[in-house]
């Protein structure tokens, strides 16, 4: 999982062939003029905008990304489903889709160039601002103020930064999916448990604290002290602890944004690690080492510290506990800094797609209802519907293959914590609202009790001594953070280079903890990722996203 969005999304180049009609798209009817089918009424005789059904039918065309995780019952699919049924049943809402693929990105791109767009689909933040600029999907302004439900627009006023992301000139174009919120971010080292109580250690309260006992576990269980890979990906997480927020556009000295990547601190954290490669406590294979490598080291016991995410539990933690037993997880501690202070995190931007409608669609209020429905059933369902219609749509991943009728709350994390922790408490599950907060609580006294290992990830997130969530609440609620600066797309002019800058980097600061460099060869760096590219892209970014 790795934050740096420059790598995953690259320049597209607009082909606008305006002879060239959709395949889908109504190309000869001005949806404005067009009538707006009959729909359903409350019990005051009111129409219900937000949930009523159609009296005609109403057909829209989609895509979609393959979701290899799902499991269908026999003779559904990723076109055929529950969802796709719900929405016929509830809202006589046809939803047709054109194409699925595992390569979701490069088709959309090819239909965008060649103007073979869809009703409904989704984008990433630099699709969007093509479309946009090519004057291609339509402003749902109105739209989603008309038809979108309380719960629906809630959403986008809990993180109101994302849902300005889709809008240019005061218009929205794009409905951010959101995220399952703030919560997810923070970030913190990992320690495993069975070793660190063996050995009497305390709880890391600077950053020679977790030198120490990167070193204690070596010397007394041999391996490596610290799991890292060849990314740096996870060695960068606790660069905060030294001030320097890699991977970020935070302002400088004079106001403007900087790269975090390529400021001092960065060099202060850079030095420190490459006494701790001298010393042996940095994996020494780790510039070969991929993801699932130096997650091994783990799962076979050559390390017991790791610098991770708040999903430790799921991936390394099921295989871990499987392998060396329910004493053998780790713990989540927060990132220390070199003084002994609680670092300051980084936020990234979260949102990673949005949910767009062709400007030639005939109904794209049926989009929003679509988008309505998804939300009730994710936060409302288990007050209202059956259990057996709640399983149908959201277990074995169901609730993953909706496209561009996904819509996330970006508080539900953050909720769902506070209720399951109290629940766990208090032993009161009176306050559940959704099948989330019953499958934490569930899987975390499933681990509890049984020590079973698939419920590995839920309980070190939700239930445990030290729960991840529970020290990431704590970072929210102190504010003890900063966001990036590029809160949306890149500017073209750093999209082009795409990951170029950050391998530049990435190369060099390997050389330097490998010591194959010394220290001072941090300055070269900075001026040849200047000279690559790097001013183009700070000028772009300052100019984008600085101070007007």
């Amino acid at each position: 999982m790795s934050k740096k969005l420059l790598s995953i999304v690259m320049v597209l180049t607009l082909v606008l062939l305006t002879a060239c009609s959709g395949n889908t798209a109504n190309t000869e009817n001005d949806p404005k003029s067009a009538p707006e089918p009959e729909q359903s009424v409350n019990a005051e005789g009111e129409v219900d905008y937000a949930f009523g059904a159609y009296a005609e039918p109403v057909t829209i065309h989609t895509v979609r990304a393959e979701y290899s995780s799902a499991q269908f019952p026999e003779g559904d699919n990723m076109t055929n489903n529950v969802w796709t049924r719900a929405y016929k049943e509830r809202f006589n809402i046809d939803v047709v889709t054109d194409w699925v693929t595992d390569e979701y990105d490069t088709k959309l791109n090819l239909a965008i160039s060649s103007n073979q767009l869809p009703d409904v689909f989704h984008v990433n933040a630099t699709q969007l601002q093509q479309l946009i600029e090519a004057d291609m999907i339509m402003d749902l302004t109105e739209v989603l103020g008309t038809y979108g439900s309380d719960r629906l627009k809630g959403y986008m006023e809990a993180d109101s930064a994302s849902y300005e992301s889709g809008k240019k000139d005061g218009k929205l174009y794009g409905i951010p999916q959101m995220h399952w919120g703030f919560i997810d971010q923070p970030d913190y080292i990992w320690i495993r448990n069975d070793w660190k109580e063996e050995l009497g250690l305390s709880d890391p309260k600077t950053m020679d604290d977790i030198k120490t006992i990167a070193l204690k576990f070596k010397e007394a269980y041999g391996g490596y002290g610290i799991a890292v890979d060849q990314s740096l990906d996870y060695l960068n997480l606790l660069a905060i602890g030294w001030g320097a927020h890699p991977d970020m556009w935070i302002p400088g000295n004079d106001g403007k944004l900087v790269y975090g990547s390529v400021q001092p601190e960065m060099k202060d954290a850079l030095a420190a690690w490459a006494e701790w490669f001298k010393l042996g406590i940095i994996d020494p294979e780790f510039p070969i080492k991929d993801f699932s490598a130096m997650n091994s080291g783990i799962v076979s016991g050559k390390s017991g510290v790791q610098p991770y995410y708040q999903w430790w539990g799921y991936n390394p933690g099921v295989d871990t506990v499987t392998n060396q037993g329910k004493d053998a997880v780790f713990y989540p501690y927060l990132i220390p800094t070199v003084d002994g202070q609680v670092a300051t995190q980084s936020v990234f931007f979260a949102n990673g797609s949005y949910t767009v409608v062709n400007k030639k669609s005939k109904h794209p209020e049926a989009a929003i209802k679509l988008l309505n429905f998804y939300a009730y059933i994710l936060d409302e369902g288990t007050e209202k519907e059956t259990p057996e219609t709640l399983s149908a749509m959201l277990d074995k991943d169901i609730a993953h293959v909706t496209g561009a009728f996904k819509i996330i709350n970006p508080m539900t994390d953050y909720e769902q914590y506070e209720r399951v922790s109290e629940a766990l408490k208090s032993k009161d599950t009176s306050q559940f609202t959704t099948s989330g907060m019953w499958q934490k609580y569930n899987n975390s006294v499933e681990f509890m009790t049984n020590a079973t290992p698939a419920a590995t990830g839920d309980y070190l997130q939700q239930g445990s001594p030290k729960p991840a969530y529970g020290l990431a609440k704590s970072i929210l609620d102190n504010n003890q953070y900063i966001k990036t600066a590029m809160w949306g797309a890149p500017p073209k002019e750093l999209a082009k280079y795409g990951s170029t800058l950050d391998d530049i980097l990435t190369e060099g600061f390997t050389k330097i903890i490998m010591g194959s460099e010394s220290i001072d060869y941090f300055d070269t760096l900075v001026k040849n990722w200047h000279a690559a590219g790097g001013e183009e892209a700070t000028a772009a970014v300052n100019a984008m996203y600085g101070q007007q």
